[in-house]
């Protein structure tokens, strides 16, 4: 997990000008006096501006290391009152880069240094002119320190909803991702169970092959068995491959749906109560069985997902079968009352894209003028992708 972010620093406008002014509140008396023409000893004069000047030059380098900063103000405070600016903006820069511990320890500081100050000079100063200079300095740091605080606190929050943001989208990701998996563990099961019922018949015919009679009895027998036993090793290593996908104790299944038994899964919707209407362009016999098996668990998702999210509400389903690929449009309107089911994993729409993008089709799927809408093109001219 990454470090929280520091929190900005106010601007530099409002920074400088609570140092310059509290600098300039402290000149006032000394100049009045020159004014009056009271004069100070120059010595007293440099002893209360240069440490303040000091202070100001220091502050650029607060956020670099705010601890050492505020130190050295503080001791620079002790000669010096008009330092209470400076203060109190190296005190927000502690607060707000530090631990509250830290902001604590150098905020005594501090004040420990206004009291040594006040403690300097109180020769012929009234008890309530002292007082109101500690007030006065005790309030600064203490308002610095809360605004600090404050910046720090949200920016840590900040960082927390970041975090969590983070977290959410990498759980998503994942959710996802096991879906896809578990969608091709399934699609890989079909595959197997198509291609071993072919390469069954294909040794079976193999072996009958061996006692054909228009060939040399050895020829002929040599040749079949030949290819029965490729065919059969075949067979074999593919279901070690497999194996680890559907489990070594998996029963086989049956062969998988096509279009062909598109019928009775819409008479089984219809037989709970959803209302789907059927338009078909095309010989969809003439549709490869890779890409029809395909389109079947397609729609069978899709006429699921509508009865989960908009139970109800009559679904349209379209398929057209031209040049090689079928096109397959399933629609229906948004909920309107009726009650969506929201157990669902909404993971539907994940795995039809896995199953269109197995056969090198593309699909989209939205809402389009209140109806939700999924359309998919499946290109049956590829053999390389058969079995999947």
């Amino acid at each position: 997990m990454t470090a929280p972010p520091l929190a900005p620093a106010p601007p530099r406008f409002v920074v400088w000008t609570v140092a310059v002014l509290a600098f300039l509140y402290y000149l006032t008396p000394i100049a009045a006096r020159l004014a009056a023409g009271r004069p100070l000893e120059w010595s007293l004069i440099l002893l209360l501006v240069l440490p303040a000047i000091a202070a100001l030059v220091a502050l650029p380098w607060r956020e670099r290391a705010p601890i050492a900063i505020a130190l050295v103000i503080a001791a620079l405070w002790v000669p010096s009152p008009g330092v209470l600016g400076a203060a109190i903006v190296a005190q927000e820069s502690v607060a707000r880069r530090r631990s509250l511990t830290s902001a604590l320890t150098t905020g005594a500081v501090l004040i420990a240094a206004k009291v040594l100050e006040l403690f300097a000079s109180a020769s012929g100063a009234a008890a309530t002119a002292l007082s109101f200079e500690l007030a006065l300095a005790i309030a600064g740091v203490v308002i610095a320190t809360l605004i600090g605080l404050l910046a720090s606190s949200r920016a840590q929050a900040q960082h927390d909803r970041e975090s969590a943001e983070q977290a959410r989208r990498e759980a998503e990701a994942a959710r996802i991702n096991e879906a896809r998996m578990a969608e091709r563990e399934r699609i890989a099961r079909e595959m197997h169970d198509v291609v071993a019922h072919r390469l069954s018949l294909v040794a079976l015919h193999a072996g009958g092959l061996a006692y054909r009679t228009n060939l040399t009895a050895d020829e002929a027998q040599a040749a079949a068995r030949m290819i029965q036993l490729n065919a059969q090793a075949s067979l074999d290593e593919l279901r070690t491959m497999l194996a680890t996908l559907r489990g070594a104790e998996a029963p086989p299944e049956p062969p998988q749906p096509t279009l062909a038994e598109l019928d009775v899964l819409l008479a089984d919707a219809e037989d709970i109560g959803q209302r789907v209407t059927l338009t078909h362009i095309g010989d969809l016999e003439a549709v490869a069985t890779h890409a029809s098996r395909q389109a079947f668990r397609i729609v069978q998702e899709c006429l699921t997902n509508a009865r989960k999210h908009a139970p109800g509400a009559p679904v349209h389903l379209s398929l057209t079968a031209r040049d090689e690929v079928l096109h397959l449009r399933v629609s229906n309107p948004l909920a309107d009352l009726a009650i969506p089911d929201a157990s669902g994993s909404r993971l539907g729409l994940v795995g039809i894209a896995e199953r269109v993008g197995l056969v090198g089709g593309t699909l989209t799927h939205g809402v389009q003028d209140g109806q939700f809408v999924v359309d998919a093109a499946l290109p049956w001219g590829a053999p390389a992708k058969e079995g999947a």
